[in-house]
């Protein structure tokens, strides 16, 4: 992970001509907002006697970890073993974890380990935020990687062994998640799109799936990374998220590319992704393409919820 002291490096701004703003890229964010709660760890622990161990989103942001929108909150989150060791402190609130709690120290602050963190989530958010916080473990991007999937699922086996657990309910939320999770995603627009694909009957898409271009495609030989992608038909989506706004002639050049591979290229907005119309609307264009590109009809599933596609009896998507 890049050190802290490196914060001014990363943190880069592009800005958008057009509209006046600026657009941070993900890393940049997440050093930046690292750099924030360190500090405010650091003043925390400073008010008490007792050593901290900080947790759950406080811990994630520590790490470089992405955090969903829905499970953040602003105050500090520390974990004790016990109701008598939680400290009371203004700002800080406190949890009990009487299990096992790996920890690992970032620039002197204790926190909860990345895989025991999204353990300890199971039974406090929606299986939506597990795959969104699981795929945020598993990035593509090598210093926002922690985790394989078969080390996650691992994880989750050796914690629910050497706890003894009986009641084991609380934790089919990570066996459910970690069935839908895919490695290597970049965001978490990506994931959102990849599920509601599936949701609407169609097959897993291959994630970040490398084009690999003749040397007469664009004149010379060249790999793309497509954000989801159906080989067999050419077919590729990709979320544009608000970076594009200011690249729009390298977004262009990109696109001809694609075209003159004879691939399909569906654009997908927030606004595609924002309620369940829009979804399915969604869904129904991307079977459009896959037909015109096939020649045939594909057949699709029925709409599925998150927890019947995750049903432990369906067959693994990945």
């Amino acid at each position: 992970m890049t050190d802290i002291r490196q914060c001014s490096k990363l943190v880069e701004r592009s800005r958008n001509l057009g509209s006046g703003e600026f657009f941070e890229s993900t890393r940049a964010r997440l050093i930046r907002v690292r750099a924030v709660t360190l500090q405010r760890c650091r003043e925390a622990q400073s008010r008490s006697s007792k050593h901290l161990v900080f947790g759950l989103e406080t811990a994630l942001k520590l790490m470089c970890v992405e955090v969903p929108a829905e499970i953040d909150v602003d105050d500090l989150t520390v974990v004790a073993p016990d109701c008598p060791s939680r400290p009371q402190l203004h700002g800080v609130r406190s949890i009990v974890w009487p299990y096992e709690l790996p920890t690992l120290t970032v620039d002197g602050i204790a926190c909860v380990t990345p895989g025991m963190t999204w353990i300890m989530y199971a039974g406090k958010v929606g299986l939506r935020e597990m795959i969104l916080l699981g795929d945020a473990l598993i990035r593509r991007d090598a210093e926002q990687k922690y985790y394989s999937i078969g080390q996650l699922e691992s994880a989750v086996t050796d914690f629910l062994r050497m706890t003894g657990l009986r009641n084991r309910n609380r934790f089919q939320t990570c066996t459910r998640a970690l069935k839908l999770m895919h490695e290597n995603t970049d965001s978490f627009p990506e994931t959102l799109l990849r599920l509601a694909l599936m949701q609407h009957g169609l097959p897993c898409p291959q994630v970040n799936y490398c084009l690999e271009l003749p040397d007469g495609a664009s004149g010379r030989g060249e790999r793309l990374f497509l954000d989801l992608a159906y080989p067999q038909a050419c077919v590729a989506i990709e979320y544009d998220g608000r970076q594009h706004a200011w690249q729009w002639d390298r977004d262009q050049r990109r696109l001809k590319t694609i075209g003159d591979a004879h691939w399909v290229h569906v654009a997908v907005t927030s606004a595609d992704l924002c309620s369940e119309q829009s979804r399915a609307k969604l869904a129904a264009s991307v079977v459009d393409r896959l037909e015109r590109q096939l020649g045939r009809r594909v057949r699709t599933g029925k709409t599925l919820t998150l927890r019947q596609l995750s049903d432990p009896r369906r067959t693994p998507v990945r």
